[in-house]
């Protein structure tokens, strides 16, 4: 069991703690290092826009962690980075990119590839301005011309139109790394330093999506494979992001174990879900009410599944010495 003492020990360790995860509205980071490489850029932080986005604990796998510090190197030394992640869905492949961003005091721009109809629409457009018509560029174009920006291509297998990516091929190419536009009649280079992460989730089951082009996939030199975390990791991201005690992590994800391990009727929760559980429950709702409200699962069926299940199923789970904070 990992005791509140334990989980200071380890946020201490990444320079972080335990009190800026008791209460949302009282989050506090502090400022991220700057890239060797590169100045970095000064901007406002955005929800939709460029900006450097405030740090949160999120925990991965001591390899993978290895493999986005080698990442920022490349970038950094001006090599070509493309990454494209895959995993469940919840697991935080949208969330490691904006971390990623954050604990290196990187601008980030997301977009959403789902809005995404015409290949034009990812560069820009022409609006009138003070009477003249002018070329208004689109957060695609400001990111990839921001040195040391990360750009994050979200569900990039969602977009409306099946060759609206196709725009995107040679800015993500090792030859080109540049994009010609049209409006400007001149090519804009992809700036120093810029790396790209493109996240999916892959399957039938995922209304909307498209199969992932291979001449697409092929541009990401490196694939990175998310897997759910072991449990005690899982418990620590819970209580770090929700400010559970010890006692309530521990209630809700034995129930979450349950749910997940019930050889009749297993119930897949990811760790979104658990997060989302436990800020229900740190505001007075009960675990099970919690588990029904997120998953939506009936009443009777969650019964019946708890009752079938009285150990924990915890899968085939990594140690908990490869894992820590990014």
């Amino acid at each position: 069991m990992t005791t509140d003492q334990q989980i200071k020990e380890r946020l201490a360790a990444a320079g972080l703690t335990l009190d800026r995860f008791k209460s949302p509205e009282t989050v506090t980071t502090t400022a991220p290092p700057k890239p060797p490489a590169f100045e970095q850029t000064q901007v406002a932080t955005s929800t939709t826009g460029l900006g450097i986005p405030a740090k949160k604990p999120f925990i991965i796998s001591n390899s993978d962690k290895e493999l986005l510090e080698v990442v920022d190197r490349m970038s950094s030394n001006g090599l070509n980075t493309n990454v494209l992640v895959t995993g469940p869905q919840g697991i935080g492949k949208s969330e490691l990119a904006v971390q990623f961003a954050a604990s290196r005091g990187r601008p980030l721009a997301t977009l959403e590839i789902g809005n995404l109809a015409e290949a034009s629409q990812i560069f820009g457009r022409m609006d009138l301005k003070d009477g003249a018509t002018t070329y208004i560029p689109g957060l695609f174009t400001e990111a990839i011309t921001t040195p040391g920006a990360v750009v994050h291509l979200q569900e990039i297998n969602r977009p409306e139109n099946d060759k609206a990516l196709n725009a995107i091929f040679s800015v993500l190419d090792d030859t080109y790394r540049s994009i010609w536009i049209e409006e400007l009649q001149k090519a804009v280079a992809v700036a120093p330093g810029v790396t790209f992460f493109a996240s999916l989730n892959e399957g039938f089951q995922f209304i909307g999506t498209l199969p992932l082009d291979e001449a697409l996939r092929n541009r990401f030199h490196i694939k990175m494979d998310l897997a759910p975390l072991p449990f005690s990791q899982e418990k620590l991201v819970l209580i770090m992001r929700t400010g559970l005690s010890d006692t309530q992590a521990s209630v809700l994800m034995d129930l979450a174990s349950r749910l997940r391990g019930n050889t009749q009727e297993p119930l897949y929760l990811s760790t979104r879900d658990l997060v989302n559980m436990g800020l229900l429950v740190r505001n007075g709702l009960s675990s099970t009410l919690a588990v029904k409200a997120v998953v939506g699962t009936g009443a009777d069926k969650l019964e019946s599944v708890l009752l079938s299940e009285h150990l924990a199923g915890r899968g085939n789970q990594q140690t908990d010495d490869e894992y820590g904070l990014l």
